[in-house]
């Protein structure tokens, strides 16, 4: 599903850039956090998903950055989501371990539906596709997980 985009390298002076910048602020904080929370949890599904999901917002920033070159200035101008994020990962990770990974899960479902929003401003609509392939593929590793956290709840 998702092809190697290396190859394809623009940059973006324009307010695309922005908006990749938001993006790949978001992607690291989902990368980090999600990172540090697979060292914390035992449970093997958790630590899986967790992983899973961090090597998928770490390629999908390596690729957003790899895009955006030099990143811009900031002017104080750039959108407070990716601030908002930031924060509420942190939250999320200084929860006690039992309430930690449903709080990342939920930061994560947040961040797919941000960067969604996110996607249609982009005036580059192949590359926008190739964002929300990145995203598709987030979506599927919490879907399935969600599934099966259901599954377990009623085996029990």
């Amino acid at each position: 599903m998702l092809e190697d985009h290396r190859s394809r390298k623009i940059l973006y002076p324009n307010r695309d850039s922005r908006i990749l910048c938001d993006m790949l602020s978001m992607c690291f904080d989902g990368f980090f956090a999600n990172s540090a929370l697979c060292g914390r949890v035992g449970n093997t599904l958790d630590k899986h998903v967790f992983k899973k999901v961090s090597s998928l917002y770490r390629r999908l920033a390596e690729r957003l950055l790899h895009s955006v070159g030099v990143l811009p200035e900031d002017t104080g101008t750039m959108n407070p989501e990716p601030g908002y994020i930031a924060t509420a990962y942190l939250s999320a990770l200084n929860a006690a371990d039992r309430y930690a990974p449903s709080r990342v899960m939920s930061v994560n479902w947040q961040v797919i539906k941000r960067i969604g929003k996110l996607v249609r401003k982009l005036d580059d609509k192949l590359f926008a596709n190739m964002i929300v392939d990145y995203l598709a593929c987030i979506q599927i590793v919490l879907d399935n997980a969600q599934q099966r956290r259901k599954v377990a709840k009623l085996v029990k």
